[in-house]
């Protein structure tokens, strides 16, 4: 009579232990995402400021490619991110807000923000 009792303990703890296991497999790969999209934020950012930078480029430029490398990088999430161009002085800002994917729908929506300054090689023309 014990191992019957010990044999339905036994599924029961094996589907808790599963259960954890899934849960936390689903956090990391959810953590991984967000840090994904951090990244490619960043990097299209930049890429966006260096083209906006370049001498005879106009800000739309800079904000096409930053669009352009947030779509090569998060696909049509990137369609959830807005991107600003704007002349700081001698320098080019060019910031890309939006938020991350989720693959865990009771997780909060994480905002993702990149902000990338380069120096207007048009202010150094005479």
């Amino acid at each position: 009579m014990g191992e019957r009792d010990e044999g339905g303990t036994t599924v029961v703890e094996f589907l808790g232990v599963t259960l954890l296991v899934a849960a936390a497999v689903l956090f990391l790969l959810q953590m991984a995402l967000w840090v994904w999209c951090r990244n490619v934020t960043v990097n299209a950012a930049d890429e966006g400021a260096r083209t906006a930078a370049e001498v005879g480029r106009p800000l739309g430029d800079g904000e096409a490619r930053t669009r352009s490398v947030l779509h090569d990088g998060l696909g049509g999430s990137a369609a959830r991110f807005a991107v600003r161009a704007d002349q700081d002085g001698d320098a080019v800002v060019v910031v890309a807000t939006g938020v991350a994917p989720r693959i865990v729908p009771f997780l909060p929506p994480f905002t993702v923000r990149a902000e990338a300054r380069a120096y207007d090689e048009d202010a150094s023309r005479p």
